[in-house]
């Protein structure tokens, strides 16, 4: 099947879930399309599409953002971009792979059994640790939500102002990440023109999961995804580590 249509559906995909939950597009996208595609061009290609769908959800929420409980975060994306671009470039495709296997299970892990356990607010300090592994993993994996997803959930911030930090944030880190994927040689024409193939579908996408979530329980569709998560983590750690030894 063409490479473009190949990104084309599971972005498309990946945005209906995105719709649906308020995350979890590169999260489904990501982990299909890469075993297909080579990580090095599905990476990249998959931070432009992220960043114009995140651009739309910040630009949409931007009223209730707050830029000085972000500016932690944002900070922390700048020597993150560079350490994702850094494992990018000198690990091997399978190591990444490792890697992002390991990541959906533990995140997944933490989204069926702790999610809105606690009841805690953190320190705003915590913020540039997020954003830093949001950007380390964004441009490594093409995934960096659920660091930013776990802080956010912990910061007593409202539905609105939660939905308007990770929008407004991945907004910023995506042309931080982007911009160091450029200068490190990371991003191609390739890369781009899968991108623009992909973003009309994920904007689709994104449109008719919002439709599909007046009937769909959001806790009940929760766990579901992060089942899928976890199952499509093992699938992707036991190809990972078979290819290794």
């Amino acid at each position: 099947m063409n490479d473009y249509l190949i990104t084309a559906l599971f972005w498309g995909l990946g945005g209906f879930v995105n719709g649906i939950a308020g995350f979890g597009a590169a999260l489904i996208a990501m982990p299909l399309v890469t075993q297909f595609i080579d990580m090095t061009i599905a990476v990249p290609a998959g931070t432009i599409i992220a960043l114009s769908m995140n651009t739309q959800t910040g630009l949409t929420y931007r009223k209730y953002a707050d830029w000085d409980r972000l500016r932690p975060l944002i900070l922390g994306a700048f020597p993150g971009a560079l350490t994702g671009v850094t494992l990018m470039k000198k690990l091997p495709g399978d190591c990444l792979k490792l890697g992002m296997g390991c990541f959906l299970i533990t995140y997944a892990i933490w989204g069926l059994f702790f999610e809105g356990k606690s009841r805690r607010v953190v320190s705003r300090h915590w913020g540039f640790l997020a954003g830093l592994c949001s950007s380390a993993i964004g441009t490594s994996f093409g995934m960096g939500g659920p660091p930013t997803i776990v802080y956010t959930s912990l910061t007593g911030w409202k539905r609105d102002e939660i939905k308007a930090g990770i929008g407004s944030f991945f907004m910023c880190a995506g042309v931080i990440m982007i911009t160091a994927q450029v200068l490190s040689g990371l991003q191609s024409f390739e890369s781009v023109t899968l991108a623009m193939v992909s973003i009309p579908s994920a904007v689709l996408g994104g449109w008719g999961g919002i439709r599909a979530s007046r009937f769909i329980g959001e806790f009940s569709y929760r766990r579901i995804l992060f089942t899928v998560l976890a199952c499509m983590g093992v699938m992707i750690l036991y190809r990972a580590v078979m290819a290794v030894l």
